[in-house]
């Protein structure tokens, strides 16, 4: 009886364990064969699709949840060589870590995001830094990248609120700011 209860138990936990690991995200392999984090990122950065802009409207989603920061025209398309709105949480937070640790392979390309907005005033420096970040699919570790909008926004009217669900758009840059490099979207705008 023990034996069959174990047995039981472990068929149900080899279960979970594979439907909790698969992720309909729309992404295939174009060969059919499952490779590792890389190709899955490889396949999804590269396949194009970009989502339809968010349609302003009522400030709430059906659900009851804030509406996300909605401020100019939709970017084309064509010009996004990374559309992070298309990807899982997980593979999201995963390609922003990349993008943090391995930031010149990232130079100059064109990023789309969405996440929270995020707000820091350093008192040394005398400016404000504005950040997108993104949780993993457990919602405890957060990524962020900066950014930097352009001049036809101004601060603090046309900006959202802290916490407040965003989705910008600009090229990947970094900076140093004394002895330290920090990364950033430049000439960003809101989707």
């Amino acid at each position: 009886m023990k034996r069959s209860v174990c047995i039981a138990l472990c068929l149900v936990m080899i279960s979970a364990l594979v439907g909790c690991g698969k992720n309909d995200a729309g992404a295939s392999h174009k060969n059919g064969t499952s490779g590792g984090i890389e190709d899955v990122l490889s396949d999804i950065v590269n396949s194009g699709n970009a989502s339809p802009a968010p349609t302003e409207g009522a400030e709430t989603t059906p659900t009851g949840t804030p509406k996300p920061y909605i401020t100019s025209a939709p970017v084309d398309p064509s010009a996004i060589d990374i559309d992070l709105t298309q990807m899982s949480s997980t593979l999201v937070y995963s390609q922003v870590y990349d993008i943090m640790c391995d930031p010149d392979s990232y130079m100059g390309k064109t990023i789309k995001m969405a996440g929270t907005m995020n707000i820091a005033y350093e008192p040394s420096t005398e400016q404000y830094y504005f950040a997108c970040f993104v949780q993993d699919a457990s919602a405890c570790c957060a990524q962020g990248i900066e950014f930097v909008l352009t001049d036809e926004y101004v601060f603090p009217d046309d900006y959202p609120d802290v916490g407040a669900d965003i989705c910008v758009v600009g090229w990947f840059d970094t900076y140093m700011e004394g002895d330290n490099m920090y990364c950033t979207l430049r000439d960003a705008k809101f989707q």
